[in-house]
């Protein structure tokens, strides 16, 4: 199925305390002593002087001065990773509408990954070891007030231009995510809810101060981007989206874009290349990662054509199969490719968070606003079905808006395909099928019908519905546009019921999802409308909860509350990281992915071996055997 999967950090996975994880988790907090420093601020360099005339250095740091660092830090990639070699892969069925990864029309799945190679955060996160590592900055402090952050910059920290990244950078930023000009209201109203304006205290420490106590806080200001500020003091949010549609800002990350060798258009192709000068190349973190000298993003609408193109060689890896194709078309009876070992399969486990995914209703739209229509069309989705007949059972179904994780309410029902219950709830609703007539009609005697939203190609899946609400006298009528439009007009309410999937972020935040004063705004992920004043008075008090234990529960409430509105119809989603075909050019660390990365992480962690080149470039030439390599990859022990 092509529905788009955006990136987002919406509600998921695995709890965890940050104050605790800053106290506790934290294997090694460095005192300032210890680092090396040439830190070229005085005022970060004059409180190292204090901390270094003080008895009990040690303590005293921790207990007075609170500043914390990392060196402590275990590599993602493999030591036997070698530079080298174009990495391409296939970047979606259509060109991005725009390069942003802020603002409007910006949440296509490969404007993140664009702007996660060319720029980096304050501060990175291992998800397997929960500890914070530096980035930008080599130093952070927590106030015992949980609401005052302190991050200081590296000073060895550059832009692609050269130029040195400062505190002001950090304010740029900030100043560009809540300026409602850029379109996104969601971006806008997270950050001018959670902070005060950043402060510069020297040129390379910056000061942010959360207006309210919230677990997730410190991480958010962690996770911000410095931009460049001498390009930003020039411009606004909507100049910012107008200027940035197809080119970038200079970034401090590995990759830069190629503009000379890219093409635009939907037959086009996007380049990024690695920059030789990236000012952190020999750091640490970045052992074995990074290795393609360029990546590039191609762009193919049909689905046949994309597997044709793939097994050509046009690309290395085809991460968006079919269920069934995976089962039936990519076979070693089908695909010489394949039973010759010079295309690998592969489906790699690990604890990749998951987002919902089902029907959604427009509850803005009079007719799906009335619960009983909402829960008739679960009980007339039959995913089990589905599963069966289109997945061989390679998904599993959804019944909460938390996959796999503590925060997943384990009471939650499944709501059964049952066409008689769902006439009951069509018929209290004031629908009813009058004799010998193939429609369900209102007192008016309008007939229920209703155009559903989607990509060309998901009829094979939808049809099936469509069949089902027919027996019971629904009309449905399919709604074909490209999958760009689609989901446009999905982000601006402009559809009656659509199919949506989201990824999700590694932990919860459900407010985007389903708090209300999202309601009645586009271009925000409350894209049902979602209005329900006790979900709101839990996600208030989740917010404000630092107590992991006490936050479950919260979001047990919240779960199940939602799943029970019927906002979505819950559909499938897979339990596994990633599945994907691929040409046995690459190595790999032994654990496939990151601990909790998807069908993205080869991008950054795979590597061209020369070896394995050249014996596929022989096999090819004499039409010889390649070994099969493993077909499953379950380093963490997640499959059962």
């Amino acid at each position: 199925m092509k529905y788009k999967i955006y990136i987002l950090c919406i509600t998921l996975l695995i709890s965890i305390n940050f104050l605790e994880a800053r106290k506790i988790k934290l294997k090694k907090k460095e005192s300032l002593n210890n680092t090396n420093s040439t830190f070229g601020d005085i005022n970060f360099e004059m409180e190292l002087l204090k901390f270094n005339n003080s008895p009990n250095r040690q303590d005293k740091t921790n207990k007075y001065y609170g500043w914390e660092t990392n060196t402590d830090i275990i590599p993602s990639g493999d030591m036997r990773a070698v530079k080298g070699g174009t990495f391409t892969m296939l970047g979606g069925s259509e060109y991005p509408n725009t390069f942003r990864s802020l603002g409007k029309d910006s949440r296509h799945q490969i404007n993140g990954l664009m702007d996660g190679l060319q720029n980096e955060a304050l501060l990175g996160f291992d998800y397997e070891r929960l500890e914070w590592e530096p980035v930008i900055a080599t130093h952070w402090k927590i106030e015992d007030d949980s609401l005052t952050y302190w991050f200081r910059i590296d000073p060895r920290a550059r832009w692609a231009d050269g130029k040195e990244i400062i505190a002001q950078d950090v304010i740029a930023a900030f100043k560009l995510l809540t300026d409602d000009g850029h379109g996104d209201p969601n971006t806008v109203s997270y950050y001018n809810d959670l902070f005060h304006m950043p402060e510069a205290i020297s040129k390379y420490v910056v000061k942010i101060t959360s207006k309210k106590i919230d677990w997730r806080s410190f991480r958010s200001a962690a996770g911000l981007y410095p931009m460049p500020s001498y390009y930003l003091d020039k411009i606004d949010g909507a100049g910012f989206i107008e200027k940035y549609n197809f080119s970038f800002l200079p970034g401090s990350g590995p990759y830069a874009y190629d503009q000379e060798n890219s093409k635009k258009g939907n037959e086009g192709y996007i380049i990024l290349k690695r920059r030789n000068d990236y000012w952190a190349k020999d750091h640490k973190r970045n052992i074995g990662v990074y290795n393609f000298d360029e990546i590039k993003f191609i762009f193919i609408e049909d689905d046949n054509q994309q597997v044709m193109s793939f097994m050509n060689g046009d690309y290395d890896i085809y991460p968006w199969s079919r269920a069934q194709w995976w089962v039936e078309r990519f076979t070693p009876e089908k695909y010489n490719e394949i039973d010759k070992g010079w295309v690998q399969k592969i489906k790699i486990f690990n604890f990749l968070p998951k987002g919902p995914s089902g029907l959604v209703f427009n509850t803005q739209k009079p007719l799906y606003d009335d619960i009983k229509i909402r829960k008739a069309f679960a009980h007339l989705f039959d995913v089990e079905k589905l599963n069966k007949r289109l997945f061989f059972n390679e998904y599993v179904r959804l019944n909460t808006f938390f996959y796999g994780t503590p925060y997943a309410n384990p009471n939650n029902p499944y709501i059964e395909y049952n066409p008689e219950k769902a006439l009951e709830l069509l018929n209290d609703a004031g629908w009813s099928r009058k004799e010998g007539e193939p429609w369900l009609s209102n007192i008016n005697g309008e007939i229920f019908e209703f155009d559903f939203l989607m990509s060309p190609g998901d009829e094979r899946i939808f049809s099936t519905l469509q069949d089902d609400l027919k027996k019971v006298g629904i009309k449905m009528n399919f709604d074909q546009v490209d999958g760009n439009m689609a989901f446009s007009k999905t982000m601006k309410k402009e559809y009656e019921i659509t199919y949506q999937g989201w990824t999700a972020g590694f932990f919860p935040n459900p407010q985007g999802m389903m708090h209300s004063k999202f309601a009645n705004e586009i271009e925000v992920t409350n894209i049902t409308s979602m209005a329900i004043p006790e979900i709101d008075k839990l996600i208030d008090q989740y917010n404000a909860e630092w107590d992991a234990k006490k936050r479950v529960p919260l979001a047990h409430q919240i779960d199940s509350i939602a799943v029970n509105s019927y906002h979505y119809a819950l559909g499938w989603t897979s339990p596994y990281g990633a599945r994907m075909l691929y040409w046995n050019k690459f190595g790999m660390p032994d654990k496939g992915l990151y601990y909790a990365g998807g069908w993205q992480s080869p991008i950054t962690l795979w590597w061209m071996d020369p070896v394995k080149e050249h014996k596929l470039i022989n096999a090819k030439q004499t039409d010889s055997q390649l070994p099969i390599e493993k077909q499953l990859i379950d380093y963490w022990n997640r499959e059962n």
